[in-house]
């Protein structure tokens, strides 16, 4: 192999891999994965009716990697009589294992959302000092949906709309 050096930003469509070659087999083995990836979940709304969003936002969760962010942004400004709007992120709809349910953390006790608005999303932490660790919401090892809802105490005149930004990052198969 030859050593390169660049003086310019390196691009790859699909990721950095650092590994090691077997000096017996020729074999090629994945020590690290770098980069990250960003999905979005657009078009989510807030219902005209108190509730789930009726348009619950999806989002491809790519095989071996583990969530690390995610913001939701204001594209639309929704209107709602005096209440809240709020969020759940899971692995069903209307799930909230990857983003427990904040009822208000979007508006509280307000009428509208002005478009630009992001809001940071606190992930579901693993519980950690325990005999077994389970394995973290935010990981998966094979494709999955992941499903990004907007909640609201009060109904809406105005749906608004919400794109979700999930991050990601990419890691060595576990197995």
């Amino acid at each position: 192999m030859a050593n390169t050096t660049f003086s310019g930003p390196v691009r790859s469509e699909n990721g950095f891999q650092s590994i090691d070659k077997s000096s017996s087999t020729g074999a090629y083995t994945t020590r690290v994965v770098l980069g990250k990836g960003v999905g979005h979940a657009k078009g989510v709304t807030v219902n005209t009716t108190a509730g789930d969003s009726g348009a619950i936002g999806e989002f491809t969760q790519p095989a071996n990697t583990v969530i690390t962010a995610i913001k939701i942004v204001c594209i639309t400004a929704p209107v709602i009589g005096s209440g809240d709007i709020g969020f759940e992120v899971g692995t069903s709809s209307s799930g909230a294992q990857i983003v427990a349910a904040i009822t208000d953390q979007i508006l509280d006790g307000g009428t509208t959302v002005v478009v630009g608005n992001v809001v940071g999303c606190t992930l579901v932490a693993t519980t950690e000092s325990t005999t077994t660790a389970p394995v973290s919401a935010q990981y998966t090892a094979s494709e999955r949906t992941i499903y990004c809802n907007i909640t609201n105490t009060v109904d809406a005149t105005t749906a608004g709309s919400f794109t979700f930004i999930i991050e990601y990052a990419p890691i060595a198969s576990l197995s």
